[in-house]
């Protein structure tokens, strides 16, 4: 059933659907699938994880121009078993990093909106080589615990130029310093989850017993290696000196939108989230408290609508319902008075809209905030703890 919305949420979702629908491209570079861009006028390619939270809100209404944006990825997919970081629409592409492991999650949320077995069965055994790619090539299989690529970890995780990487952790003279990263090991988690659930759907019964108990093993690890007891928070470390990482960030509350932190330590990031010294209302995306914070310049303070919405969603699925709502309101608010355009980000004091124009992401985020915020848990993908 489609819920009674408020003028201002059916507002947004005209805008979103519009922003999406208007970052259509039809060209030789994927033909013949229809490619969402992130943005027309800034962006024009079809890049990694984009097309997945593009799929998972197209599919609300299109599901078939949703599995498009994931048949795209897959078409290039590399015989490593990464997928592409871009696809331009030129028809060239880069593939000297990738994006976070999001797309198995987007998979799973396509399907559940529309089942479509033949579909499945394609896409199951190149959804596995992803996570072997990861596996062999980002730490999984050595270090139990996963990291991003090196002098490329910026662009390999997507938050480019993040306070997260200060330190020496972007310098290719030091190519082994790495931080096992939070929301990368916690993306591994929702890879094998919907794993499991493609295999369950598909009837393989030993497989699901397979991707859940590495996805169990998994969640062990981020519980044991990356939860800061001193602070309450879990945080990025240093893969040889276990150090925490240089900053504090969104990408800590991970572990709640994949429901594998304990009750107690959701009550604390729940204190982190309502202080206004470090995230409260904005989200920004590293702590306000951090030397480095600034509001309004990219991945170094300003607001991002799908990490806000996974940091949002997991606080509210943990029963911090009236804070999440909160923070949920303020961040809409800032889409809803930016009414030329949705944007790439926004400051995270004032709300200015800021980077790309049109931007299809935050479209597909806002969508989620709508559609998928009262009615829809994710417990047939991540149990509760």
């Amino acid at each position: 059933m489609t819920p009674r919305l408020s003028p201002e949420d059916a507002n947004l979702v005209g805008r979103a659907q519009a922003t999406l629908l208007g970052n259509l491209i039809e060209g030789k570079a994927w033909a013949p699938y229809r490619g969402i861009m992130p943005a027309v006028g800034t962006y024009r390619g079809v890049w990694n994880w984009d097309s997945a939270f593009h799929a998972e809100a197209l599919a609300l209404w299109d599901p078939k121009l949703a599995r498009d944006q994931i048949r795209i990825l897959f078409d290039k997919q590399l015989p490593t078993g990464a997928l592409p970081d871009v696809i331009f629409e030129d028809g060239q592409i880069v593939t000297d990093f990738t994006k976070p492991p999001v797309v198995g999650w987007a998979i799973a949320v396509v399907d559940h909106r529309s089942h479509d077995d033949a579909f499945l069965k394609d896409i199951y055994p190149k959804l596995i080589r992803v996570g072997e790619f990861f596996e062999q090539h980002r730490g999984g299989a050595t270090d139990g615990l996963f990291f991003y690529g090196g002098a490329h970890a910026g662009m390999d995780a997507g938050w480019d130029n993040s306070v997260r990487w200060d330190g020496g952790y972007l310098d290719p003279k030091n190519d082994d310093k790495r931080l096992w990263a939070v929301d990368l090991n916690c993306y591994m988690v929702s890879h094998y989850r919907a794993l499991a659930y493609i295999a369950k759907r598909l009837g393989k019964k030993e497989d699901v017993d397979k991707w859940d108990g590495k996805a169990a093993e998994l969640a062990n690890q981020i519980n044991a290696r990356l939860w800061d007891d001193r602070i309450g928070a879990y945080v990025d470390r240093d893969r040889i000196t276990h150090a925490n990482g240089p900053a504090l960030s969104p990408a800590g509350f991970m572990p709640l939108f994949v429901h594998i932190a304990p009750r107690d330590r959701a009550a604390r990031l729940a204190k982190l989230a309502e202080d206004p010294g470090r995230f409260y209302p904005g989200m920004p995306s590293v702590s306000f408290d951090n030397p480095e914070y600034r509001s309004s310049a990219y991945w170094r303070g300003p607001a991002w609508v799908n990490i806000s919405f996974f940091a949002f969603k997991g606080l509210r699925d943990y029963g911090f319902g009236d804070l999440a709502q909160r923070m949920r309101g303020n961040l809409l608010g800032w889409l809803n008075q930016n009414t030329d355009s949705l944007y790439e980000y926004y400051d995270s004091r004032d709300g200015k809209g800021l980077g790309a124009h049109a931007y299809g992401w935050t479209a597909a985020f806002a969508l989620s905030f709508v559609f998928d915020w009262n009615n829809d848990d994710l417990t047939w993908l991540f149990p509760r703890v």
